[in-house]
This record gives structure tokens, C-alpha cells and sequence, in this order.
């Protein structure tokens, strides 16, 4: 039972940080796109390039970044203190146990995000200020808690993946 939870889990956490990096990646792509096209129209007579190209630009690169986060939280590749992790290698299961420590403390942290991400949206929802044609600022701002729920998603399912691996499978355990 413990094997194919864990092989369930294994193939979300390979297809979640596949569709992370390929929305997160297609976003830098089409940033990289509008600034190139600004920058040629801006050559033309007449055109004078898009009024919201940096808005758009900025909003990619933070989307990006988000939904990124997401990828790197169910790999387990955050940042690592390497003290912690050297202290954790010489304690039996250190590893493992800070690696569930660290999920779950970024379960709490991306909860905050979640719960101050939709309150700040809902705020920002009276507020015109987009130079982007249609959009509130509100609308912009709600990549906040849903980047929060899928980097929550993605911790958790890091979590399963970790607490169900075989300990003496050291191919597993490299996840």
C-alpha cells in the first residue's frame, strides 16, 4: 500500500513541477515577446509601441516566479541552510525529518500567503489603476492566493512523497 502511494504521488510530483516549469517558462517567453515587439513598434512612425507593455512585463515575471514556486516547493529544492542539513545527516532520519519540517513550515507560510493574498485582492478590486485594457487590479493581484493553494498542493504532495519513500532505497530518497 505504502509502495504505490508513494509511486502515485511520485508521478504528481513529476508531472506538477513539469506543468510548473512549462507555464512558468512560457510566461518569461511571452514577456520576452511583448518587450521585443514594444521596442520594434516604438521604431515606427505612428504606433509608438503598447501603452501597458511594462505592466504586462512585470506582471509575467511575478506570475512566473509564482507558479516557479510551486515547481521548486514539490521537488523539495528551496533553499537550504547547510548547517541544518549537515546537523540532520549525523541524526538517524535527520534528513527526512528536516525535509518534513520544512514542508510543513511551508505549508503555514503559503496559508499566509493565501489568506493576506485574498483579502489584499478583494481590496484592490475597487481600484481602476491597470493600464492593461479590462483588467482591475484585483484581478491581478488573485495570482497571489491561487499561486499560494498551488505551492500548498505542491508541499503537501512533496510531503507524501517523502514520508512514503523507502529509507533504504537510496535512488527514492534523492527526490
Amino acid at each position: 500500500m505504502r509502495k504505490k502511494i508513494y509511486e502515485i504521488f511520485k508521478f504528481i510530483q513529476t508531472w506538477m513541477d513539469h506543468i510548473t516549469t512549462t507555464v512558468a517558462a512560457v510566461l518569461i517567453a511571452v514577456m520576452f515577446v511583448v518587450i521585443i515587439a514594444n521596442v520594434v513598434l516604438r521604431a515606427i512612425p505612428a504606433v509608438g509601441g503598447f501603452r501597458w507593455y511594462m505592466e504586462f512585463s512585470q506582471y509575467a515575471n511575478v506570475w512566473a516566479m509564482l507558479i516557479g514556486a510551486a515547481g521548486i516547493a514539490v521537488q523539495g529544492t528551496n533553499l537550504r541552510v547547510e548547517a541544518v542539513d549537515t546537523i540532520a545527516k549525523k541524526i538517524p532520519y535527520g534528513e527526512r525529518i528536516a525535509r518534513i519540517l520544512i514542508d510543513i513550515a511551508m505549508m503555514v507560510f503559503y496559508w499566509m500567503v493565501y489568506r493576506s493574498g485574498k483579502l489584499y485582492a478583494a481590496k484592490a478590486m475597487a481600484i481602476k489603476i491597470s493600464t492593461m485594457p479590462k483588467y482591475r487590479m484585483g484581478q491581478v493581484y488573485k495570482i497571489f492566493p491561487a499561486a499560494a493553494v498551488l505551492c500548498i498542493i505542491a508541499a503537501i504532495v512533496h510531503l507524501v512523497v517523502t514520508v512514503t519513500e523507502d529509507p533504504e532505497n537510496k535512488e527514492e530518497i534523492a527526490s
